[in-house]
């Protein structure tokens, strides 16, 4: 895995909250969504282009339950192109395909962004190639970054049906005791026939399912993303998010307008092609539930002693050890001498402490940090001179 590397920034992302503040390297994340490759494995999931599976030219025909092995198949082999370990979940009618990028800090909490692959006829670019290509494009980004939250990539078998497969999954991982701890389900997410962006986030009072659904609201804000997000309250229990409330999760379901008026009438249909896709609401769909999934996933911005001081700037800062129980050491490196003011907060952006305000010379000086009554959690310590300010993540275990 690649480490995000930041020389001058206030880091302020969230504990897992459900906690909106502005991150400059979410919005990086959600700058790299490429319109052009949603599209492209729409028109290969739906067979408008062909493409290698199984080391051969070929197109996929059809993703109906019964008869969508080949795209089991292509949805296993890309996942597998992001250097994911993906597997295939087989049940006793379908087959379910995840794959889990483990996360640096927390790697038993996962985070979920999912979609379901099969349909009802040939084609299906709305319902639901779109959401399986908003999982890939996700995964494609995301392959070289590292996040706090193990993400859970995983498309499902048999929604059509009965959400046959997301069910399956669901009451394994609760019965397994699964700690996860946010589910985005995409279904249907590329129609939008009046360019009103109008879009809806379904949930339902299970566990913090509102709460979520509140910070994809605000994730449209914060990052300015262009959408007309709707709560749906009590939302549709109709798609694959449902099998995660029937478990205890989190989860909601990111949808066109299904109950707003301007619901695809070409659903369930082979006139449900690419073209009758309303493309930049396409891209917009796909950032907001990408963004969200990297907000929520936590990107992580640790990174060694060695790489610090290999990387210098006019301030160097970082604490060991870290995470921590009850202290730390807080060294900094000055190149040249300065006022310093030292400061830690929490993940709201709110000062707990105060560590150094005073001139100082030039090299490597330490303080010692006391954890008193914080509470256990993500902290940053925040350190300005007259050129510029470094940030330093600390967890307090």
């Amino acid at each position: 895995m690649k480490k995000f590397y930041l020389a001058v920034a206030i880091l302020i992302t969230g504990l897992y909250s459900f906690s909106q503040e502005y991150d400059i390297n979410v919005d990086s994340l959600i700058n790299k969504v490429e319109l052009d490759s949603l599209v492209k494995y729409v028109r290969i999931l739906t067979g408008e282009d062909s493409a290698v599976i199984n080391g051969s030219m070929t197109i996929i025909p059809d993703r109906i339950h019964n008869s969508n092995d080949l795209a089991a198949d292509y949805i296993k082999q890309t996942l597998s192109s992001f250097g994911l370990d993906a597997q295939f979940h087989d049940y006793a009618t379908g087959r379910n395909i995840y794959a889990i990028q483990e996360g640096s800090l927390y790697p038993d909490q996962y985070v979920m962004i999912c979609a379901h692959y099969d349909a009802v006829t040939p084609y299906c670019a709305d319902d639901n190639a779109s959401g399986t290509a908003g999982v890939f494009e996700a995964a494609r980004i995301f392959k070289d970054y590292d996040f706090q939250y193990s993400i859970i990539y995983a498309l499902w078998d048999e929604e059509e049906i009965g959400l046959i497969g997301s069910s399956y999954y669901a009451q394994m991982a609760a019965s397994n005791g699964d700690d996860i701890m946010s589910v985005i389900n995409m279904d249907m997410i590329a129609y939008d026939s009046n360019d009103d962006n109008l879009c809806e986030i379904h949930a339902k009072n299970y566990a913090q399912s509102v709460d979520l659904a509140d910070f994809l609201v605000g994730m449209n804000t914060v990052y300015n993303l262009g959408l007309a997000p709707v709560v749906e309250y009590p939302g549709t229990g109709a798609s694959d998010h449902a099998s995660f409330w029937n478990n205890g999760y989190s989860a909601v379901l990111l949808i066109e307008a299904y109950y707003g008026g301007d619901f695809n009438p070409y659903y369930h249909s082979v006139e449900d092609r690419i073209g009758i896709c309303n493309l930049p609401y396409f891209e917009k769909m796909a950032k907001l539930g990408i963004g969200s999934l990297a907000s929520l996933s936590t990107p992580d911005f640790t990174i060694s002693v060695e790489e610090y001081f290999a990387n210098a700037q006019d301030l160097d800062l970082y604490n060991f050890p870290n995470p921590f129980n009850n202290s730390t050491t807080i060294s900094y490196n000055l190149q040249e001498d300065s006022q310093v003011n030292i400061i830690v907060t929490n993940c709201l952006g709110q000062q707990v402490a105060e560590l150094e305000n005073s001139f100082k010379q030039e090299g490597i000086h330490e303080i010692s940090f006391n954890r008193d009554e914080l509470n256990q959690g993500i902290y940053f310590v925040i350190a300005k001179t007259a050129t510029g300010t470094i940030t330093s993540k600390m967890v307090i275990e």
